[in-house]
């Protein structure tokens, strides 16, 4: 079985969770694509391949970007495990959108996953999740690997799983309904919501490493294209001089009511 992993991961998180998923199995000769910067290159997979597909949620949704990158690539019959993940509130329609994808695709699909990553939004004052996937998160993704490798040299290692029947993160269902009273009322409202980063000019030393985090080139140097700009915040994280931020209203929040800590789930 030749073991791939596919990712798109402006901020890292979900291409960490996809290798520690791959080391897990114990299979040496294993290929990595990141789909962060560019889709791949049409490619047609086969019976002897098993693709670990690992990709961000974006309010409730896969992130239409990495859909996209997917787009040249056939299944022919190959294995694969979807893997979404997401920062601490709620993965909602994604994980079943992955893998529907995958499967309109000509896959087969023998895993599924749920990973929490840091929040694109968060922030030393506004903290979500921070940090994650951390040692703990790693160690369970190596778990879910090894499982798979169980179930690859099993008599049945093509058993297709069923995403929707993955166990649900816990979530207090009175924060649930004040969150989404809260942003209904923003709509109802007509709130303005930042369309892209801002960009401190004071502190901007137009060393344009933003533009070398852009998945999607709408950050350079003191400017970002909203027309192009996904809010993945990979330009705010790596700042290296802390000129960027997005002051979004849902980050304080987030950070107040999804601040407990959720756990990964997977099923094989």
């Amino acid at each position: 079985m030749n073991i791939h992993t596919l990712s798109f991961s402006p901020t890292g998180t979900s291409k960490k969770v996809a290798q520690g998923i791959a080391q897990g199995t114990g299979y040496e000769h294993i290929c990595h694509t990141d789909m962060t910067f560019q889709a791949p290159a049409a490619k047609a997979y086969g019976t002897s391949d098993l693709v670990i597909v690992a990709v961000p949620v974006y309010g409730g949704h896969v992130a239409p970007t990495a859909m996209q990158r997917m787009e040249g690539l056939q299944g022919n019959g190959a294995l694969a495990v979807a893997v979404v993940v997401y920062g601490n509130r709620h993965y909602e329609h994604a994980l079943e959108e992955l893998a529907d994808f995958l499967g309109t695709r000509g896959f087969r699909l023998i895993g599924a996953a749920t990973f929490i990553g840091e929040h694109s939004y968060s922030t030393p004052a506004t903290p979500i999740a921070v940090g994650r996937p951390d040692t703990e998160d790693m160690a369970c993704a190596m778990r879910f690997g090894e499982g798979i490798a169980r179930k690859l040299s099993s008599d049945h290692p093509d058993d297709i799983v069923d995403a929707r029947q993955i166990e649900q993160p816990e979530q207090d269902a009175q924060v649930m309904m004040q969150f989404k009273q809260t942003v209904m009322g923003w709509m109802k409202d007509g709130m303005q919501m930042p369309s892209a980063p801002l960009v401190d000019e004071a502190l901007c030393t137009h060393c344009d490493a933003c533009a070398g985090l852009c998945p999607t080139g709408a950050a350079i140097g003191n400017k970002t294209d909203a027309g192009k700009c996904i809010k993945c915040c990979a330009c705010v994280k790596g700042c290296p001089s802390g000129a960027r931020s997005f002051p979004t209203p849902f980050a304080p929040l987030l950070a107040k009511n999804f601040s407990q800590r959720k756990e990964n789930k997977f099923m094989i």
